[in-house]
């Protein structure tokens, strides 16, 4: 069965985006917020959300603090983990070379994504999760890294989660501020440069020599010396993207500017200080530089901060994160007028996140029928959506996250800084497909010791479906809001017997071209 799935899924295709801008129907507009807004319908939301109105829904999913989610907030505090420090998970979680006790750090991320398949499929406030995955991902960081492997969960926590409807300018700051940043793309590290220092530095880049000579002597990793790795990813990554027309000299003179942007590190004289960020002065590059065509005299972190004011404040960036945001929500190549659009009230609202989504969601593009289905779900996004629309019971979120690795995308553990790749080349091949198809069929397998399962049967039970048609008509309705593509529909029903179970049928739903696809 799962082979055969495999082949139906690769012999149809994305569908090619057509140009005739023909609106969705009102079901259709319910189903596309529900996929994109969101990690998929529950059985039954989309008619819920007809009865609320599509904008109606939308609008309050904005506003995820009207939106009651005590129910997964008890389920999470299962978790305690979640809400510790850095320093206390570095306490808790020793490096593996040190534990005594079976702890060690790899649990902190392992509880993460537990907790993001948690918040995926069982919160209210589904937009609120989508964004903070946006941005996560967007300010990537990996767990594997270094300190990261105590950071992150703050990080999430701290410095994404408050942020994802706020101002742009604040989110940039907050990131650039957190140790996990600062560790992830070594900024921690970066000191004044003689190459680049000015002549009346030399008597303090001497002293800090002979510092690190020390610290050297005491096993300590020590480096002086300029880090592009932050400032190059500021400005490719995070505000203006590759194309945003700056130049190499750029990225060194925003590296001059952060130098001394660091944090404590954990050691027995300030324990109660790790991890905290902490700008060192006599680390700083107090020359004068220029960045983007503008003076910068050299006054310490003040002008860090000018430097991320600037770059918030660039149309280049205004751009770029329309761009991110239209290929996130609409398609993986996103009309170039509705990208201006959105852009233009980035620009418009000083970076007000909220306001600009408000304008994404309401753009005339954002409904055209061309975008129903366009995209191809992540295996997170798949996996979520699965459980959601299946009405699964979630016992195990820590293997489905594995499951979730397994398919190709291990949770907070993306390693280069671009973060998880948005669109359908990354997430389509054979062997994803196979691993779609088996999870669907595992799903509906009935074995208790699986880590969430949904009754095949007892869906069906209200609608007395019989037969290989029927069965698949009703686990269209109940997964897919009763829409899925004529010749999906036929091929599924060709591929069962008169004596297919309805497992079959309901795996063979959950892993067709039109699931795979929000």
């Amino acid at each position: 069965m799962i082979a055969a799935a495999a082949a139906l899924l690769l012999a149809l295709p994305l569908a090619a985006a057509g140009s005739a801008p023909v609106r969705m129907s009102e079901r259709e507009r319910a189903i596309h917020v529900l996929d994109r807004l969101g990690y998929g319908a529950r059985q039954g939301e989309v008619d819920r959300v007809l009865k609320e109105g599509v904008d109606a829904w939308v609008a309050r999913q904005l506003r995820p603090e009207t939106i009651d989610d005590s129910a997964l907030d008890k389920r999470l505090s299962a978790l305690p983990i979640l809400r510790l420090s850095g320093r206390e998970l570095y306490a808790a979680y020793p490096d593996d070379r040190t534990s005594t006790d079976g702890t060690k750090p790899a649990d902190v991320a392992d509880a993460m994504a537990a907790a993001k398949v948690l918040r995926a499929v069982e919160s209210e406030r589904q937009l609120q999760e989508v964004m903070t995955d946006f941005w996560f991902n967007h300010f990537n960081v990996s767990a594997d890294k270094d300190q990261d492997r105590w950071l992150v969960s703050p990080y999430e926590r701290e410095t994404i989660r408050p942020r994802v409807f706020g101002r742009f300018r604040d989110l940039l700051g907050a990131t650039a501020h957190s140790p996990a940043m600062l560790a992830y793309l070594d900024n921690f590290r970066s000191t004044i440069d003689s190459r680049y220092a000015p002549a009346s530095s030399r008597e303090a880049i001497s002293a800090m020599e002979k510092k690190v000579a020390v610290d050297s002597m005491r096993g300590d990793r020590v480096k002086l010396g300029l880090t592009e790795n932050y400032s190059r990813e500021l400005l490719e990554l995070h505000t203006l993207g590759v194309d945003g027309g700056y130049t190499q000299k750029d990225v060194v003179e925003l590296a001059r500017i952060l130098t001394g942007w660091s944090m404590v590190l954990p050691r027995p004289r300030n324990r109660s200080e790790a991890f905290e960020f902490r700008f060192k002065a006599q680390r700083h590059d107090p020359g004068p530089k220029v960045f983007l065509g503008q003076d910068f005299p050299g006054s310490g972190e003040d002008e860090g901060e000018r430097a991320l004011d600037l770059l918030a404040r660039r149309p280049e960036t205004a751009k770029f994160i329309a761009t991110k945001l239209c290929r996130r929500f609409v398609s993986d190549d996103p009309p170039a007028d509705m990208v201006e659009r959105v852009a233009a009230r980035f620009r418009e609202s000083d970076g007000d996140i909220r306001r600009t989504l408000e304008a994404l969601f309401s753009d005339p593009a954002f409904y055209e029928r061309r975008f129903f289905r366009a995209k191809v779900k992540t295996p997170l996004e798949f996996t979520a959506s699965a459980l959601r629309a299946s009405g699964a019971s979630l016992r195990d979120p820590f293997r489905v996250a594995q499951g979730i690795a397994d398919m190709g995308q291990p949770l907070y553990r993306c390693d280069a800084p671009t973060g998880w790749p948005d669109d359908a080349r990354a997430w389509i091949n054979s062997g994803a497909i196979l691993a779609r198809t088996r999870a669907a069929a595992d799903l509906f397998a009935g074995r208790r010791d699986s880590p969430a399962g949904a009754d095949a049967k007892a869906l069906l039970v209200a609608t007395a479906a019989r037969g290989p048609a029927s069965e698949v008509s009703a686990f269209t309705d109940a997964f897919l809001g009763g829409v899925i593509g004529e010749r999906a529909r036929v091929a599924i029903t060709a591929r069962l017997g008169a004596s297919s179970p309805p497992e079959a049928a309901a795996a063979f739903v959950l892993g067709s071209p039109d699931f795979q696809r929000k």
